[in-house]
């Protein structure tokens, strides 16, 4: 750590003991992979940006990750993560503590053993913190310690708030469950064929108010949610199998591998063989390739480690 950080750090450590980083990442580990069980010695915050059928576990206690969360894994915790098995599931994450002689439990309840686990929360607040942290511990790991920590306890500060101070609220766009299932049903079936009356059906809806919800809520036609969705397990199979594209084009729902191919191109801007060549990477073969465009850092890697150069 450097003479000025170092005078940062315990300038503002000053009136508050605030966390040290020790480890900062965003990774997003393929459908069917799991991590643990384990034990950490040290805090952990995740941040879970999609909902999917990823599933937490810790202490006895499973929560799905079907909305977007945040994760408080605290030190000597027993957990596991199942990632979904459909999906590419995305977290950031950040591995922190705090010096022995903190309160810190009594000024963070949050962080007290048998304390919430699972927040669900997508607030534009604290999950902009969380990536402004990630972006910190890429573009300025020099400041890690001064202005991530302080970011950081003011982040977990905000969680605590909307725990404990504020009335928990049902969202007014909660995605109404017939949809949910008409997706589950899409993702499990993605080899069949599957029409837009034969959802509506499976729902109970008309075909006509099934599509028009699923536009309201979703942002597109029920076809072209299973296009995507088809041309989305096409990617992994692409990066994480070796079938030949034309076996993919049938496995993901195409009976025709012109039209498969007219259509991945149309979705990814470039052909499946063009996608399997520049994003397969056997060092990454739990990960999933995600646009770095979407994002002020790199994505799918550590971006601060404190045992990596820094004392």
């Amino acid at each position: 750590m450097n003479t000025t950080e170092s005078q940062s750090s315990r300038a503002a450590s000053h009136l508050v003991n605030l966390p040290r980083i020790h480890i900062v990442g965003d990774i997003v580990k393929k459908p069917g992979t799991s991590l643990g069980p384990r034990r950490i010695h040290d805090y952990e915050l995740l941040y879970f940006p999609d909902g999917t059928r990823s599933v937490y576990r810790v202490e006895g206690q499973a929560f799905v990750l079907q909305e977007p969360s945040f994760i408080v894994t605290r030190p000597g915790e027993y957990h596991a993560y199942e990632y979904d098995p459909q999906q590419p599931a995305r977290h950031l994450f950040i591995h922190f503590g705090f010096s022995e002689d903190a309160g810190t439990e009594a000024a963070l309840p949050l962080l007290s053993p048998g304390g919430p686990s699972c927040i669900p929360l997508d607030e534009e607040l604290p999950v902009g913190m969380m990536k402004q942290i990630m972006h910190i511990a890429h573009a300025h790991t020099d400041r890690m310690q001064s202005r991530g920590s302080s970011l950081l306890w003011s982040l977990l500060t905000e969680i605590s708030g909307h725990l404990y101070d504020e009335p928990l609220t049902t969202p007014a766009n909660r995605i109404p469950p017939q949809i949910v299932k008409a997706l589950d049903y899409i993702d499990k079936h993605l080899g069949e064929t599957i029409s837009v009356e034969m959802l509506a059906r499976r729902i109970g809806w008309s075909h006509e108010h099934f599509s028009r919800s699923f536009v309201q809520y979703m942002g597109r036609t029920p076809r072209d949610a299973i296009i995507q969705r088809r041309i989305e397990r096409a990617c992994q199979l692409l990066l994480y199998e070796e079938h030949s594209i034309k076996e993919i084009a049938f496995a993901v729902g195409f009976s025709d591998e012109n039209y498969f191919s007219r259509v991945f191109k149309a979705v990814k801007g470039l052909t499946a063989s063009q996608y399997r060549k520049k994003y397969y990477n056997p060092m990454y073969r739990d990960l999933v390739p995600v646009k770095e465009s979407e994002s002020l850092y790199p994505v799918n890697r550590i971006l601060y480690n404190i045992g990596a150069g820094e004392g």
